[in-house]
């Protein structure tokens, strides 16, 4: 219904307005659409004034209703956005569409995945302090690097890391290690099922760093190889190791490259045999007794003297080589030493 205004008439009292009885229905009019609007009438009122808010009925009248209401301890001002929308409530489940929002505090946020059937949940243990995550300024589209996910990482720089298991520059049978350039540097090669490896250990001052061989197998040799007609260049002096100086009857110790006679009177210490083909032993002697080492099979310039011996006086040395098809040792550097 349209508002009703009262027909008071020109001026007063002229007979032109309306009766009293068609003013007092006007007024009874306007007040009963007033009194339905905020909610006087109980059967048809959607919205209602009362002492908690403004209450809504809904589109059907029934015991369910919505208060707003406000509690306000100063002034306060709420601004309607001019657009078409729901409102946001803080306990519903709602999906929010292109917000802007600043400064946020969120405890266990969660991220749906492409089809929206799981989530990332991201969980966050207690510190002891506020923290700032940085993320970099991205030239393009990235991706975030996780623990235990297997990615591919491009452009870092690692300092003082701690590698384990690493994989180098990954190639067929084995893997690389390439410099600057992106030239190989150093090649690892894999050998199936294998069980014998080096090691390179460190040293601190006044001791030299050592490469060692390693494995399962008992007795294993290192190999130094070149390419082609190349050759292995050593560029410093050679020291060959040695064992405890011989200054009595007993058997040169073959794990040692050179051995050392300081006796004082004569003794007959015992050569066993090589094991592996060109095995090389170096031998001299400082004592002042002579030496007769010992072997059952050696041979010397040609001469088979089974039960023989090698004679060192002092300042006599030699340098022996073991052939395996032989089965002798074989006199290729003679100083002073006489086989008998």
């Amino acid at each position: 219904m349209a508002r009703q205004t009262l027909n008071r008439g020109t001026v007063a009292n002229d007979g032109t307005g309306d009766t009293l009885r068609t003013a007092a229905q006007k007024i009874n009019e306007n007040f009963a659409q007033l009194y339905t609007a905020i909610g006087g009438d109980e059967a048809t009122a959607t919205v209602r004034l009362t002492a908690a808010g403004v209450e809504f009925e809904g589109q059907a009248a029934d015991d369910h209703e919505t208060v707003l209401s406000a509690e306000p301890t100063a002034d306060r001002a709420v601004v309607i956005p001019d657009a078409s929308g729901t409102l946001v409530l803080d306990t519903d489940t709602q999906t929010l569409t292109n917000k802007t929002i600043l400064v946020p505090t969120m405890t266990t946020p969660k991220i749906r995945d492409a089809n929206a059937s799981h989530t990332y949940n991201v969980t966050v243990g207690d510190i002891t302090a506020n923290r700032n995550i940085a993320l970099p300024v991205l030239g393009a589209g990235d991706t975030f690097v996780f623990e235990n996910h297997t990615q591919t990482l491009t452009n870092k720089t690692l300092e003082a890391p701690t590698l384990n298991k690493v994989k180098i520059g990954g190639v067929s049978g084995g893997a690389v290690l390439l410099d600057s350039g992106s030239n190989e540097h150093l090649r690892f090669v894999t050998t199936a099922s294998a069980v014998n490896n080096i090691t390179i250990k460190n040293a601190s001052a006044g001791n030299s760093p050592i490469i060692n061989v390693e494995g399962s197998d008992t007795n294993i040799s290192l190999e130094l190889s070149a390419k082609g007609t190349g050759a292995i260049e050593i560029k410093n002096k050679l020291v060959l190791e040695k064992g405890t100086d011989v200054a009595s009857t007993t058997a040169v110790d073959l794990t040692e490259p050179l051995t050392i006679f300081n006796s004082g009177s004569g003794i007959s210490p015992t050569l066993g045999d090589g094991t592996i083909q060109g095995e090389v032993q170096y031998f001299s002697n400082i004592g002042a007794g002579t030496v007769k080492l010992q072997n059952t099979g050696i041979n010397i310039q040609g001469t088979d003297s089974v039960g023989g011996y090698l004679q060192f006086d002092q300042g006599d040395g030699c340098i022996l080589v073991w052939n395996t098809t032989a089965s002798k040792w074989f006199l290729v550097s003679n100083n002073g030493v006489v086989p008998y």
